[in-house]
């Protein structure tokens, strides 16, 4: 005999109330004279001990009462051998079967492959089902397979077709979603059998979920394919990189292979393919869950979109031994450089020429160089980022303009003229939210030092991996000397982000959000009468990265996609729902469409989709995408959990966890669902024995009260 709600057990305590009842109702004899004690003697060994006999068996009654009330709402439950035993049929049940279908189930041991070893458990759960049961089935990874109840035959022709799949898995969520539907079914028995290999990856995200109470009504069992560890090398990750000192027609790929196997793998090989042409091949060789890095130059021909592909050679198993690369090469960024009067310049900004240079030497970003009077309002919706560089005066209609441009998403660079206006720069960058100039420092042309730069500090997006230097070493920089600088007062609804300060803490340099776009303010500009900044090797690619930054021009990239997750996709501005498209082996797939005020964001759930390739197709042929789809590197792992890892995810979750561990093919493979096997409930005889004890009881009390009266 088990119990359901063990629990309540905790109610036997309650035994004790009738007692402590008794206890405090004793009274002490009172005192009355008598002139003889004769007539006594012979009533103390007749009717004082029958009536002590007959109280004592009262509270006996009302304690076994008791007991059988906290016994009754403990649900107990006869299980398969003590319910035959009594003569009556099991209660109807419901039972969850959930199979590990991963890819790592077409891993073979001595029993066979796991995935025949899975199917042939389920099938005797199947089999030993009643009549009156209930089944759901559900696999780990692929889609679901959305069942309704099933009987015991259906099921076991269900589980016939359950193969192994090379698709994302989702064992949290379906754990999840057939607890839910155990907890809701009417069945009094409800059990729930998890097949699997045991993978520690398959049950990450249990270690973030919160801790919940363990429903009482579902029990679990665990049933732990495969005996051995076996051997498999996969890659743990793939990065595709632009060597900015290196060719700037030439992509490196980076990857790192596992052999997540405990003996030393060799005669392996990696080949890298673009398209369907061999660039490399290297040799692999690792020690048992030993890494190796290996890096390939890739050729980067003069399309945008580049298709690549790893392929692992002479492993064991073969499902994790493709990793697709899709490499998309971005639309240049627009910038709009408004410069100074050229004709009235005393000194010329050094960071056109800079700029300039930089354009000429990537495709990343396509530059404009206007004065205001010749720029057409008209034009800035064409530009991604704005550079303000030492302009005098800001003429109204363009400071109106540019408010608009900047808040609905592009970037800014602002850099003052040494006799610019200050009101009239304060009245932009109010409006923008940037803050304000509030004095002047120094003198402009001096070349006398009054302060200098402070090394710059990690904390800000656009500095970092701009100095080589390792974690935690001092930065090593010639800091430029300050002649002259406008002081600035950023006191504004958002706090300002420091990128540059000086020696004794002014701002230089920082950044604001203004709507959605970003804007970065200067306390000098760019030409020697301010400092000796713009002689400085930190100049020029500091100034790149910050146009970079505001343009927000990212270099190739690899879109990859991971299975086991929901596909999400981001395209610029707003899209029409109707004319957005996933494109995978010839499907049109309809993706869920959310507008933001960051563009227009793309979600499909994916559960259907293997390792390949995909397309985001839109009417603009510039924002069309391109993706790799790949497995999460923890379906290569080989780490099993044990019993005690089982029942700490499951403990808390279900009752009565049990966990059957490595059972192979054996022939008394039944006898390990012994323990889990259905019972009927017989709460209610307990109820039956606790209302005739009540009644026996008030009988009693009735006999024992008249005796007293007589």
């Amino acid at each position: 005999m088990s119990f359901l709600n063990p629990l309540f057990l905790t109610a036997l305590a309650a035994i004790a109330i009738p007692l402590l009842i008794y206890l405090f109702n004793l009274r002490k004899p009172k005192r009355v004279r008598f002139s003889t004690l004769a007539f006594f003697d012979s009533l103390k060994n007749t009717a004082i001990k029958r009536l002590k006999i007959k109280r004592w068996l009262l509270l006996t009654l009302r304690m076994l009462a008791v007991m059988m009330l906290a016994i009754a709402i403990s649900r107990p439950v006869l299980t398969d051998n003590a319910g035959a035993a009594a003569g009556s049929d099991q209660d109807p049940g419901v039972i969850g079967i959930l199979i590990d279908n991963s890819p790592g189930m077409m891993q073979v041991d001595r029993n066979g492959p796991l995935i025949d070893q899975a199917k042939s458990v389920a099938l005797q759960i199947a089999e030993r089902a009643n009549q009156n049961d209930r089944i759901l089935l559900e696999t780990t990874h692929g889609e679901s397979l959305n069942s309704p109840f099933l009987t015991g035959g259906s099921a076991r022709a269900e589980i016939q077709d359950i193969v192994s799949v090379v698709k994302g898995g989702y064992t949290y969520e379906r754990i999840n979603n057939l607890k839910s539907r155990l907890e809701n079914a009417s069945e009094p028995n409800k059990i729930f059998f998890l097949v699997t290999s045991g993978r520690t990856g398959h049950f990450a995200d249990f270690a973030n979920d919160p801790t919940e109470e363990a429903d009482a009504s579902v029990r679990a069992r665990i049933i732990k394919i495969g005996s051995e560890s076996g051997s498999n090398t996969g890659f743990a990750s793939v990065d595709v990189e632009e060597e900015s000192s290196a060719d700037p027609g030439e992509l490196q790929v980076r990857s790192v292979v596992q052999n997540y196997g405990d003996q030393q793998v060799s005669n392996l090989f990696l080949n890298l393919y673009a398209g369907n042409d061999l660039i490399v091949q290297q040799p692999v060789s690792l020690g048992g869950n030993e890494a190796g890095e290996y890096l390939f130059t890739l050729p980067n021909p003069d399309q945008t979109v580049i298709e690549a592909e790893l392929r692992i050679e002479g492993d064991e198993l073969t499902f994790d031994n493709r990793y697709y690369l899709t490499i998309q090469k971005p639309q240049p960024r627009n910038v709009l450089v408004l410069s100074g009067s050229r004709r009235d310049a005393e000194v010329r900004s050094y960071l056109t020429p800079v700029l300039e240079l930089m354009a000429e030497d990537t495709d990343r970003f396509s530059l404009s160089f206007y004065e205001p009077d010749e720029l057409e309002i008209s034009q800035l919706d064409d530009y991604d980022a704005v550079v303000l560089d030492g302009i005098r005066n800001i003429p109204d209609y363009l400071s109106s303009a540019l408010i608009d441009h900047v808040q609905q998403g592009a970037g800014m660079l602002f850099l003052p003229s040494a006799d610019g206006n200050l009101d009239n720069y304060n009245k932009l960058l109010n409006a923008l939210g940037a803050g304000s100039y509030t004095g002047i420092v120094g003198t402009y042309g001096s070349f006398r030092s009054i302060d200098r730069l402070s090394v710059p500090e990690s904390g800000h997006p656009l500095l970092e991996d701009l100095f080589d230097a390792a974690e935690n070493e001092e930065i090593r920089l010639n800091l430029p000397e300050l002649y002259y600088y406008f002081e600035m007062e950023q006191e504004g609804r958002l706090a300002p982000l420091p990128v540059l300060r000086s020696g004794s803490g002014a701002s230089v340099m920082s950044e604001i959000n203004s709507g959605n776009g970003k804007v970065i303010v200067s306390a000098i500009g760019t030409d020697p009468g301010w400092s000796n900044f713009p002689v400085k090797p930190f100049f020029a690619p500091f100034f790149y990265r910050s146009v970079e930054y505001l343009a927000r021009g990212e270099g190739a990239a690899a879109n990859v996609h991971l299975l086991g997750r929901p596909f999400r996709a981001m395209l610029p501005g707003s899209a029409d729902p109707e004319s957005v498209l996933i494109l995978k082996n010839g499907d049109e797939i309809i993706p869920e469409i959310r507008q933001t005020f960051r563009g227009t964001i793309l979600v499909y759930s994916s559960e259907e989709w293997s390792p390949g390739r995909i397309v985001v197709d839109t009417r603009n042929p510039e924002n069309r995408q391109y993706h790799s789809i790949n497995l999460d590197a923890m379906e290569s792992s080989l780490q099993t959990l044990d019993e005690q890892e089982f029942e700490e995810i499951f403990g808390n979750r279900f009752a009565d966890v049990d966990v059957v561990e490595n059972i192979g093919f054996s022939d008394t493979i039944a006898s390990t669902f012994e323990d889990a096997s259905f019972g009927r409930e017989i709460w209610f005889w307990f109820i039956t024995a606790a209302i005739i004890l009540l009644l026996a009881e008030s009988l009693a009390s009735r006999h024992l009260k008249a005796e007293s009266i007589g």
